[in-house]
Formats: C-alpha cells, sequence, structure tokens
C-alpha cells in the first residue's frame, strides 16, 4: 500500500467517525416532531413545534378563514347595498339640488324630511327614498314667512330683482311725491297767509258795518222821534185855532 493510500485510508476514517458521531447526536437530539400535543398545552416560556400543533393551528386557521370568507360575503353583500343606496341618494340629493334653485316642476322646493327605519324599527336616515312600488315619498312642503310653500332660490332671487326694481321705482315716485307735497305745503301756507289777512279785512268790514248799522237805526228813531213831535204840534195848534204851514219831511 502507497503512502498516498495510506493517507486516504486515514482521512476516509476520520470523516466517517465524524458523520457517525453527527448521526448519532442528531439521533439523540432530535425534535419530537411526532409527539403529541402535550395536556394542558406547552410549557411556559416554551414553544415546541410538532406536526399535531401545527395541524391544530392550521384547523384554526381554516375555521378562521372560513368565518372570514363568510363574513366577508355577508359584508360584501351589504356594501353592494349600501353602495347601491348611495348611488341613488346621490341621485336623489341631485333632483333636491335641482328644486332647491327651481323648485319642484317649478313650484315648490323645499319639503320636510321623511325618516327611514331599518331593520331593527330605529329611525336612521332623514330622507325616505322609495315605498313599495318605486313611488317617490316627499314630505310635507316647507312654509316660508307668508304661510306659503317656499319657492327655488333662483325663482326668490328673480322675485327679489323684481322686488328690489318696484322698490326703486317707489322710491322715484316717493322722491317726486315729496316733492309735490313740499310745493303744495308752500302753495298752502300762502293761500294760509292770504286767508288770514282775508280774514283780519273781514273782520274790520264786519265792525264797521256793525258801527253803521246802529247808527242807521239812530237816525231813523231820531226821525220818528221828530215826525212824532211834529204831529203833536200841528195837532196842538189845531185844537188853538190856527193851521201852520209845515213842510214835508223828505223821506
Amino acid at each position: 500500500m502507497t503512502f498516498i493510500g495510506k493517507v486516504l485510508a486515514v482521512i476516509n476514517l476520520m470523516i466517517g467517525l465524524g458523520i457517525l458521531s453527527w448521526s448519532a447526536s442528531v439521533y439523540f437530539q432530535r425534535p419530537g416532531w411526532f409527539d403529541p400535543i402535550p395536556e394542558g398545552g406547552p410549557d411556559k416560556g416554551s414553544d415546541p413545534k410538532t406536526f399535531a400543533q401545527l395541524k391544530q393551528e392550521a384547523d384554526t386557521f381554516f375555521r378562521a378563514a372560513n368565518a372570514a370568507s363568510g363574513t366577508w360575503g355577508t359584508n360584501l353583500k351589504a356594501l353592494e347595498t349600501l353602495e347601491e343606496r348611495r348611488d341613488k341618494r346621490q341621485e336623489e340629493y341631485a333632483k333636491r339640488l335641482v328644486w332647491a334653485r327651481t323648485g319642484k316642476d317649478g313650484k315648490d322646493a323645499f319639503f320636510k324630511p321623511v325618516y327611514e327605519k331599518d331593520a331593527a324599527g330605529k329611525e336612521t336616515s332623514v330622507m325616505k327614498l322609495y315605498e313599495e312600488g318605486g313611488k317617490q315619498v316627499l314630505g310635507e312642503p316647507i312654509v316660508g314667512p307668508d304661510n306659503k310653500p317656499l319657492k327655488g332660490a333662483d325663482t326668490l332671487l328673480t322675485n327679489f330683482s323684481g322686488d328690489v326694481k318696484q322698490v326703486q321705482e317707489l322710491s322715484a315716485q316717493i322722491v317726486k311725491h315729496r316733492d309735490k307735497y313740499a310745493e303744495l305745503t308752500r302753495e298752502i301756507e300762502k293761500d294760509e297767509i292770504r286767508l288770514q289777512k282775508m280774514i283780519v279785512i273781514r273782520d274790520a268790514v264786519q265792525g264797521e258795518l256793525f258801527y253803521l248799522s246802529s247808527f242807521e237805526v239812530n237816525v231813523y228813531e231820531t226821525r220818528e222821534t221828530v215826525l212824532r213831535r211834529q204831529k203833536q204840534l200841528v195837532l196842538r195848534l189845531l185844537e188853538l185855532g190856527g193851521v201852520p204851514k209845515v213842510d214835508k219831511p223828505k223821506q
């Protein structure tokens, strides 16, 4: 046997002994892969891995996955229902926004809320969309200060613009009427001054009339007295036998 062969044989022997020692240690120190799950679970602080434990965890995860899948399906259906309701509500809100501007069919624009109940009977929404048969549900019209249903914003703006224009026209008329009133007031003041002057003149004329009337009465009374005295004198002279010549008094 050559030297190289001997060296190779020794190396082969050493390698074999090493493999034998490693195999023996692996066999004696192998983990308990096939051990059953210990009663009461593993000890605290240890985390052994066995096929039974892994199978139990896999079964648990499988059942959780099935439950999650069922829940996901239920929630997906509920989500689809809510999304469908959301789309309908968005369409309905778009209509309500148009109504808020122009009114429903050009008439009433705002309506009181109609509450919608959920499966438990609780009121969950302030806008019930449709009844059975697809009929739209609307509350009572909301009335304004004039006790009439409110109109759309554009309609109210148009009315407001018309009212503003009318107010401006009426304001211009008020200014004209005020100017006319001031002019009439000045004329009334002038007529009042003239009236006062006429009243003064009338009072003076009436005073003069009263004076002249009393003077005329005195004249007539004096004349009657003179005629009566003249008559008495003539009668006395006739009794005495004389007829005096008396001038007839002028009327």
